[in-house]
């Protein structure tokens, strides 16, 4: 958790950098600007409106906490900082309800079950059925896989070498201990139920294998070749291959969940995240339609305003901190809920590379840019005095 919240901090650090520099005296942005002292100057001097929301996980509550405290150059504990940035959206729904949404996936799951049990090399038909949309990141990842029965086997066996290394290191490296004091005998447990659930036998004696447990397992092998390398001493190779066996797995079967067919997908990502669609919506209106005078934004004394290149420069930003279906339902609405032309040549490059992303790891980050032409006429409106961009 410790590192987490470090890589949180330095991203925030980073993501300062994304809003405009210090001024020099002729009104250019100063490139010496490299550590985002002209956010923290617009920050400090009642220029910048910052709302942060965040998931009731605990996790995520502090991710933002961390990410707040190297966005504004904050100082200690993450608890007061939690306790005072970050604003908990659980009352309407924004960020954690996606009961509504289980029902479709459930029969998602069931299907990616029956699909990934099939003893035999896969088909053209296998591929179109699995990957109608053609991404490039779930056709690698069958051309990998071939005979996902075989895969799981495969997998299986690398699981039960696991449990075996652990055992054997309990009795014989009895006084050391894993990554945060982590016992063998947790390992063992932690290891032997993703066994245990993952290769099941049923009453007539055939193998069955649960592919709901494939993310699990990616998530504890990645996290034991991080946090845990002593495991795979003198089995390098092994655990790699592991490593790389899982991935391919869990690259179909994690972006599935939310969707195999555009219609799937979109039907999923509406009853996740329609409340926080909404609410990025009336963020962007309120960055156009907002009145310079408005009463109710704590605004920069003009009095205090000399030295100050910007003084009438106002940055709105609202940050959401949520979980991984979040992100994938959110990407799916983007990708397919025809936001641009298919036919624009920028759009289709950005597809393409989105196509070929495999996961949405920790600290995943989509945004929007609302930039204002403040040169055009008063009246302007649209495109012509405003312009979104999509990072």
């Amino acid at each position: 958790m410790r590192l987490c919240n470090l890589q949180a901090e330095a991203l925030g650090k980073l993501f300062r950098t994304l809003y405009p520099g210090i001024r020099r005296a002729d009104g250019k942005s100063s490139p010496e600007d490299t550590q985002g002292l002209g956010f923290l100057r617009l920050h400090s001097t009642y220029r910048h409106d910052l709302k942060i929301y965040a998931s009731d996980e605990g996790r995520v509550q502090m991710t933002a906490a961390a990410f707040a405290k190297g966005m504004l150059a904050l100082e200690g504990e993450l608890t007061p900082i939690l306790m005072q940035m970050v604003k908990s959206a659980n009352t309407d729904g924004l960020l954690d309800d996606d009961c509504h949404a289980r029902d479709f996936q459930s029969e998602l799951k069931g299907y990616l079950h029956q699909a990934l049990q099939v003893d035999r090399d896969w088909t053209p038909e296998d591929y179109q059925a699995l990957n109608p949309d053609g991404l490039k990141s779930i056709n690698n990842a069958m051309e990998f896989i071939r005979n996902p029965k075989k895969m799981c086997h495969e997998i299986a066996g690398y699981v039960q070498r696991m449990c075996d290394i652990i055992n054997h290191n309990k009795y014989t490296k009895p006084h050391r201990t894993l990554y945060l004091n982590e016992t063998w005998d947790l390992a063992e447990r932690r290891w032997g139920k993703e066994l245990r659930e993952f290769r099941r036998e049923n009453k007539g004696g055939d193998v069955e294998y649960d592919i709901s447990k494939i993310p699990d397992i990616y998530d504890n092998i990645k996290y034991d070749m991080e946090h845990n390398p002593d495991l795979c001493v003198n089995n390098e190779g092994e655990f790699e291959r592991m490593y790389v066996c899982v991935k391919n797995m869990a690259d179909i079967v994690v972006p599935q969940e939310y969707g195999i067919r555009k219609e799937n997908k979109i039907c999923v990502a509406q009853r996740v995240c329609t409340p926080l669609l909404k609410k990025i919506r009336n963020d962007l209106h309120r960055c156009i339609e907002c009145s310079e005078e408005d009463e109710s934004q704590t605004r920069l004394d003009p009095r205090a305003s000399e030295g100050i290149a910007t003084p009438l420069r106002h940055v709105r930003t609202r940050l959401y901190f949520t979980s991984e279906s979040h992100i994938h339902t959110l990407m799916n609405l983007i990708r397919y809920g025809g936001l641009c032309s298919v036919d624009d040549k920028k759009w289709q490059r950005a597809m393409n590379f989105l196509s070929g992303v495999t996961e949405f790891n920790y600290m995943t980050q989509v945004v929007l840019m609302v930039y204002e032409d403040s040169r055009t006429d008063s009246t302007a409106t649209g495109t012509e005095r405003f312009h979104i961009e999509l990072l």
